[in-house]
């Protein structure tokens, strides 16, 4: 059985992508799109992009996604499985896209088939 590791990536809607030129900014995907095609194109084995209905970072003030449009500061979850040798390529290779992202990696103590 391989080992697994599961990588969190913690970040807000209004996320911005860095160093992108001014058409880029206009036309581009968001955050977690840019971050999902990145992942489907490297190959890992399984990318989630959990809806968060509440929550809050750095101490702030709860944000609640009831609405229609998200608030800027609302709390967003990318999930990311795979071996950890993998999971690690990738984030190398992404370091400047994740640069001002809180990044977690949860060991996975068992796989159930």
């Amino acid at each position: 059985m391989k080992e697994l590791i599961t990588v969190r990536i913690y970040f807000e809607n209004g996320q911005k992508i860095q160093n992108q030129s001014f058409w880029k900014k206009m036309y581009a995907s968001d955050f977690s799109t840019e971050l999902l095609k990145k992942a489907k194109a490297f190959g890992l084995q399984q990318v989630l992009h959990l809806n968060v209905s509440r929550g809050y970072f750095n101490n702030q003030s709860i944000i609640w996604g009831t609405s229609e449009m998200r608030h800027l500061k609302h709390p967003h979850l990318i999930e990311i499985m795979d071996t950890p040798f993998k999971i690690h390529q990738f984030l190398e290779e992404q370091k400047e896209l994740l640069q001002e992202i809180t990044t977690v990696i949860v060991k996975n103590e068992i796989l159930i088939k």
